[in-house]
């Protein structure tokens, strides 16, 4: 069993390849687990603003805008923000931001009570992993 030293490690060196990954094979991955727990998920083509990255048909017939950050630092609360507008924008019922960073808590204060989810580097990974192991026990 490693300790934590090791696990951090571990996390860190995986977040680092997810960071390295080209930019739409990170979004294809994003949209391939949303495929895998049910629903209909198709990435954006490039357009120059780019605040949308993955579209989700979600099973219950809502729309859902998903956001790709491959980031070091911290999505702050700008960020939220406009993932906030397209999402009024573009009538969607819930939108994510899915990044390799942190979010600093201004961030996660501000999603508080909105139909926003955020997944940081280690929250990625963690329900990349439990969707992937749900995948191969069906």
């Amino acid at each position: 069993m490693p300790d934590e030293a090791q696990a951090d490690q571990n996390i860190a060196r995986e977040i680092n390849q997810l960071i390295e990954m080209p930019r739409g094979e990170f979004e294809e991955l994003v949209a391939g687990l949303y495929r895998a727990l049910g629903h209909q998920a198709m990435c954006v083509p490039a357009n120059g603003e780019r605040d949308i990255d993955v579209v989700v048909g979600a099973r219950n017939g809502q729309k859902w805008i998903v956001q790709c950050r491959q980031w070091r630092g911290a999505v702050g609360e700008v960020v939220v923000r406009e993932l906030y507008a397209a999402m009024r924008r573009e009538h969607a019922a819930q939108a994510a931001i899915i990044t390799t960073a942190k979010f600093t808590p201004k961030a996660r204060e501000w999603a508080k009570g909105k139909p926003i989810h955020l997944y940081d580097g280690v929250g990625f990974l963690k329900a990349m992993k439990r969707i992937r192991e749900k995948a191969s026990a069906d």
